[in-house]
């Protein structure tokens, strides 16, 4: 009958289609979940300092940032041009799902509220300093030199379905959630060897000429949406957590950590905050180091450290702070 040729038709095409990467390998289930957001010391003893190769591990907080100015403040389109609307947002994609060879523009933020759910535009923009001020610094930034490279403080937004290369950072993040919902597939570092070869279709796009006109290296032969397990089987025996933000939501990171995020559709927003990790802890900092007042935000950071190009330490904090006199 119709409906059984139907059936095996869509059971054909299911085939030919391929997994997404959220069906292949083994789910190892969610990342650890804190009440708080942890203070200096805590997040270096038990979240990056845990083994040898301090390959550390995530952790979410539900809601953490439902309570920033920012929360309310970046929630509203229109808001967001009649405050800050002649500020440049220095970088914006051009695709959805990324490839990393589509062309990057520069705006104006009302030129990007504007067009952005129709054309489908993705800012990976610079939080202007203006905005800044509506996002708290979190606590453990207060001391033990974690302050000392931060690299940059991002502004994610786009009309959603956006899903990106499976690759990992060079340096720690904050990543938190203000609209939208957001989808993870995480992997551990161990698997380092086996993700970054050839095998598992991971690309430098220094050295490939399929790939000359993007940048980095990631997972560039691995379609997310229809992983090819018969090119890369390999992605089916690798265990990885699952993990979902919702608005509020923050996560905690760590460098090296491999992943693919895919926005669900639908208005979405979400605030990253990067720094290269310090070499040692400085517990003398903390003890020196005066609490801030309350009120600290990302606008008392200097920004922009990058190893070999800019490695002047950067700082956060009231500049009151008696660091200044020692």
């Amino acid at each position: 009958s119709s409906s059984v040729m139907r059936l095996l038709v869509e059971v054909a095409l299911a085939g030919v289609a391929g997994k997404t990467i959220f069906e292949v390998g083994k789910n190892l289930g969610g990342i650890e979940e804190r009440d708080t957001w942890p203070d200096s010391r805590t997040l270096w003893e038990q979240y990056i300092a845990t083994d040898k190769r301090r390959y550390g591990r995530p952790f979410v907080v539900r809601g953490f940032a439902k309570n920033w100015p920012a929360f309310k403040s970046f929630a509203d389109d229109k808001e967001m041009a009649q405050r800050w609307g002649n500020e440049m947002y220095d970088i914006v994609e051009t695709e959805i799902k990324e490839t990393r060879k589509a062309p990057q523009h520069e705006m104006t933020i009302s030129k990007f509220l504007s067009n952005y759910e129709e054309k489908g535009w993705y800012s990976v923009a610079t939080i202007p300093k203006a905005m800044q001020a509506e996002v708290p610094l979190p606590p453990h930034f207060h001391c033990g030199n974690f302050d000392r490279r931060m690299h940059g403080a991002v502004l994610w937004q786009s009309r959603g379905g956006t899903k990106s290369v499976i690759h990992n950072d060079g340096q720690d993040a904050v990543n938190c959630q203000m609209d939208g919902s957001k989808h993870w597939a995480i992997w551990h570092p161990k698997y380092a060897k086996k993700i970054q070869s050839r095998k598992f279709g991971w690309v430098d796009a220094s050295r490939d000429k399929d790939f000359k006109e993007a940048y980095g290296q990631f997972g560039g032969r691995i379609d997310v949406d229809s992983v090819d397990l018969e090119r890369f089987p390999g992605w089916d025996e690798l265990e990885w957590y699952e993990l979902w933000m919702n608005p509020g939501d923050c996560l905690f990171n760590p460098s090296a950590w491999y992943h693919t995020v895919h926005g669900e559709p639908g208005r979405s927003q979400s605030v990253l905050l990067w720094w290269y990790r310090q070499d040692n802890f400085n517990a003398t900092d903390c003890e020196v180091t005066h609490a801030w007042p309350p009120g600290v935000t990302l606008a008392d950071c200097t920004w922009d450290y990058s190893p070999g190009e800019n490695e002047q330490a950067t700082k956060c904090g009231p500049s009151t702070s008696k660091r200044d006199e020692l």
